[in-house]
């Protein structure tokens, strides 16, 4: 049995949503990732809908909505789910229309609680919960408070448990560390986390349409992928971000996705299945073969690129479920094809 699966008409057809990751996947530091807008456009005749899904709980979805329409790509607020969307709702679901909530981070998270109906108190022993949200301008008096507030029985929800978040000038401190510093305090963690890889924010895109089936896309094995896994939806890792092929050989179970594809592309297109041969000795994907020769994976034959990384992932996956690891194995091609493709 194979974890990769196939797809005979264009992968998106299969589902009726597609929960979009966007740092990684639509845009690249806020520069479109150039497949991104046709795909997204090619959506609705698929019978797919999108829902771009963030963890930043910085921005609302009119401003996420508006920025992404600024690079050509077509989006609408009511389809856009934030992370502040879900920490407000959690909140609301737990203490009620009648709580007051402490908020520490953007004004959209504001914007969120009052769009419960909930009152905001700065007064950290007034409140029933927390807010608790990223920030550049957090201080150590807005870490203090929400301190204060948890450890006088508020409930604690926050937008992700995200340990850096991307800049220019390479990945800097982000939601995780602000949350592990009032951790830290407490001796003990949030109540909540809205956040990928966490259910709540895919639980509230699912509820977008119920009974129907879903795809997550996503870049970042550990959040996108581990959290459609928890939930149960198959999930797209495209390598427009952080992940590379060579890097998903080694991926545990939890963070391995059901299709791979290059970019937001792959929505629109075919997937080949990997499979293993009749030996039970070599996976097979398009025009390629991987077998183990003397400690080694042996990559042969030709054809789609990513075929062949299809049939590496797949055979590297199940040595690494044999030996209870998650290790790099040497590779080694036979041919040309093979020489270009692992160079």
């Amino acid at each position: 049995m194979t974890r990769l699966k196939g797809a005979a008409e264009p992968l998106a057809a299969a589902y009726d949503q597609a929960l979009l990751d966007l740092d990684g996947v639509v845009y690249l530091l806020h520069e479109p990732i150039p497949e991104a807008a046709a795909t997204v456009a090619a959506l609705p005749g698929l019978a797919c809908a999108p829902v771009f899904v963030t963890n930043n709980a910085s921005r609302s979805p009119e401003t996420v909505a508006e920025a992404l329409r600024g690079m050509d790509i077509q989006a609408k607020a009511s389809q856009v789910l934030t992370s502040a969307q879900v920490v407000a709702s959690g909140i609301c679901q737990h203490i009620g229309e009648d709580g007051t909530v402490l908020v520490t981070g953007s004004a959209a998270l504001r914007a969120a609680v009052e769009d419960e109906g909930m009152e905001i108190t700065d007064d950290p022993k007034a409140a029933d919960a927390v807010a608790f949200g990223y920030t550049p301008t957090t201080t150590w008096r807005d870490l203090a408070d929400v301190t204060i507030a948890v450890r006088n029985g508020a409930f604690w929800a926050t937008a992700n448990l995200d340990a850096t978040l991307p800049t220019p000038d390479g990945p800097l401190p982000g939601m995780g560390a602000l949350v592990g510093a009032v951790a830290t305090a407490l001796g003990r963690g949030p109540d909540m986390v809205a956040g990928k890889p966490e259910l709540p924010i895919y639980q509230a895109a699912l509820e977008r349409k119920r009974g129907g089936r879903a795809i997550m896309v996503g870049d970042r094995p550990d959040s996108d992928i581990e959290g459609a896994n928890r939930v149960g939806i198959d999930s797209l890792l495209v390598f427009t971000g952080v992940a590379s092929p060579r890097f998903a050989l080694s991926l545990p179970p939890e963070q391995r996705p059901t299709h791979l594809g290059w970019s937001l592309a792959a929505l629109t297109e075919t997937h080949t299945a990997p499979q293993w041969d009749t030996s039970g000795e070599a996976v097979l994907c398009g025009g390629w073969a991987v077998a183990l020769e003397k400690g080694a994976m042996v990559l042969s034959g030709s054809g789609d690129s990513l075929d062949g990384w299809r049939a590496l992932c797949e055979f590297s996956w199940a040595l690494n479920d044999e030996s209870k690891s998650e290790r790099q194995f040497e590779l080694r091609p036979i041919g040309p094809a093979a020489e270009k493709l692992l160079e």
